[in-house]
C-alpha cells in the first residue's frame, strides 16, 4: 500500500473554474489538490489550431499554445478569493503563489506575493508552498506565522542537475525549510532524468520527505515510480494530451492505472 500522496494542481485561472477542477480532481482520487493562487493573475486565451501542409503534401493540424494575457493585480480580491476558494473545496489544499520568476504568472512586487501568502497562512490553510528562494527576513515570518497549523513544501525550480550528488546535497542543505523538499528540475533530458531518479532512490530512506520531479523527457519517472521512491508527494494534472510525457507530466488517473498495474497499490 503507497504512502505516496496524490496532489493535482488545479489549472483554472479563475476561482470558479479552480472549484471544478478541485471537484474532479476529489472525484479522480486526489489527496489534496494545489492552488495556483497566481493563475487568478492572467487570462488564458485560447488560439485555434493552424492547418499546415507536411513535405509529403499532406494536411496536418497543429494546436497552437495559448495566450497568457496578464490581469491588473488590484483586480483579483484576494481575501474573498482565498474564502470562497476555502468554502468550495473540500479536500486539503496546497496554496501556492508562485513568482515569474519561478515560473509562475504572479507579475506584482514580492511585498505583495508575501502578504497573499501570509493572507492564505491567515486563512488556516492545510498546506503553503514556501519558495526557498524568498528573502531570509520574509521566510522566516511566514514560516512563524504557519506555525503548528500550517505545513509547508519548500520549493525550488532549478536548472537540470549534473549529478545526482549536486541533487542530494541541495536537498539535504535545505532539509529544515519545510515538512516536504520539492525540487523540479528544468529542461531535463534523459540523462538528466536519471540524476533525479537516482537522487530519489538514495533519499528513500532518509528522514527528509521529498518530492522530486523534472520538466522534460524522463522527469515523470520519479511521479510514476514514487511508491518505490517512498516519494512523499506526487505532482499531477487533470490536462489529457499527448504532450504530457515530453513535459514529464502525468494525469492523474493515468497515475492511478500505472500504479495498479505495478502492484504499488
Amino acid at each position: 500500500m503507497t504512502e505516496s500522496l496524490i496532489c493535482a494542481t488545479l489549472r483554472g485561472h479563475s476561482v470558479g473554474d479552480m472549484i471544478r477542477d478541485a471537484s474532479r480532481a476529489t472525484a479522480a482520487g486526489a489527496d489534496m489538490v494545489e492552488v495556483r493562487f497566481d493563475n487568478l493573475y492572467t487570462n488564458r486565451i485560447e488560439v485555434d489550431p493552424i492547418v499546415v501542409t507536411n513535405a509529403e503534401g499532406e494536411e496536418i493540424t497543429e494546436k497552437q499554445p495559448p495566450i497568457m494575457e496578464q490581469r491588473p493585480i488590484e483586480e483579483v480580491d484576494v481575501e474573498s478569493s482565498i474564502e470562497n476558494l476555502k468554502n468550495g473545496i473540500q479536500i486539503p489544499v496546497i496554496f501556492t503563489c508562485r513568482s515569474m520568476d519561478e515560473g509562475g504568472y504572479f507579475h506584482g512586487d514580492e511585498a505583495a506575493r508575501v502578504s497573499i501568502l501570509q493572507a492564505a497562512i491567515d486563512s488556516g490553510v492545510t498546506w503553503i508552498d514556501l519558495e526557498i528562494s524568498i528573502a531570509d527576513k520574509a521566510r522566516k515570518a511566514l514560516v512563524k506565522a504557519c506555525g503548528e497549523s500550517t505545513s509547508i513544501v519548500a520549493s525550488s525550480h532549478l536548472p537540470a542537475a549534473s549529478s545526482a550528488d549536486e541533487i542530494v546535497d541541495f536537498v539535504n542543505a535545505n532539509s529544515g525549510a519545510g515538512q516536504i523538499i520539492k525540487c523540479c528540475y528544468l529542461d531535463v533530458q534523459h540523462s538528466s532524468s536519471l540524476h533525479i531518479f537516482e537522487a530519489a532512490e538514495r533519499l528513500a530512506d532518509s528522514d527528509v520527505q521529498v518530492a522530486l520531479m523534472g520538466q522534460g523527457p524522463g522527469g515523470d519517472w520519479t511521479r510514476i515510480h514514487a511508491p518505490m521512491l517512498k516519494q512523499s508527494l506526487v505532482y499531477t494534472t487533470l490536462d489529457r494530451d499527448y504532450a504530457l510525457v515530453k513535459r514529464g507530466q502525468v494525469n492523474i488517473n493515468d497515475l492511478r492505472i500505472a500504479w495498479g498495474v505495478l502492484e504499488y497499490e
